[in-house]
């Protein structure tokens, strides 16, 4: 198996960077699947207990400059690693105002997913910094628990405002309490 990318644009970055913040504050540990196409996060807590469910896909394309992966095999071109979602968040932390972000899957006593950011310098030195971030590979039989959801054409469609903004709202309530619930609407026949 192999993996490495870089993200050289500004917006990318500050983009996957939101991306990893919001799943941090969802769950603990979260699954990173890596295709040759997809990025895509994965929180599968158990729901009737109350756990957080989710499902983010980034395509490649979108966010990096260079892509390169080798899944375990030609039939089988994918990766799946289980991570803590807050130690990504911190490395990706040191990459605000930076030149590039480099991941990749390197193996050091244990199979680790290494981010190295290149800072800005105002000397013509170049300085970066390096996060190992432990991983676990998730094996092949297990990964059919982690597919993508199948959900049913949606009554309604509705466009939300930036995560940003969204983080914000969520963020002030989720202090007033564990659970929201939506009113039922009313038929015709009550009024």
């Amino acid at each position: 198996m192999k993996f490495r990318a870089k993200i050289v644009d500004a917006a990318c970055l500050n983009h996957f960077t939101r991306v990893s913040n919001m799943i941090a504050k969802l769950a603990k540990t979260c699954t990173l699947r890596i295709s040759p196409d997809k990025l895509n996060f994965i929180l599968s807590d158990k729901v009737a207990s109350g756990g957080v469910s989710m499902w983010c896909e980034l395509d490649q394309e979108n966010f990096f400059s260079e892509f390169q992966m080798e899944g375990i095999s030609a039939e089988n071109n994918e990766i799946y690693l289980e991570l803590t979602s807050e130690n990504l968040s911190r490395a990706l932390r040191t990459a605000q105002n930076s030149r590039a972000l480099k991941i990749k899957l390197t193996n050091k006593h244990f199979p680790c997913l290494t981010v190295s950011i290149e800072l800005l310098s105002v000397s013509s030195s170049s300085r970066s910094v390096t996060h190992d971030i432990p991983t676990k590979v998730i094996p092949r039989k297990l990964w059919k628990d982690l597919q993508e959801p199948t959900v049913p054409d949606p009554d309604v469609s509705i466009y939300l405002p930036a995560l940003k903004t969204m983080k914000s709202v969520v963020e002030k309530m989720k202090n007033i309490s564990n659970h929201l619930l939506s009113p039922e609407p009313l038929d015709s026949t009550q009024t």
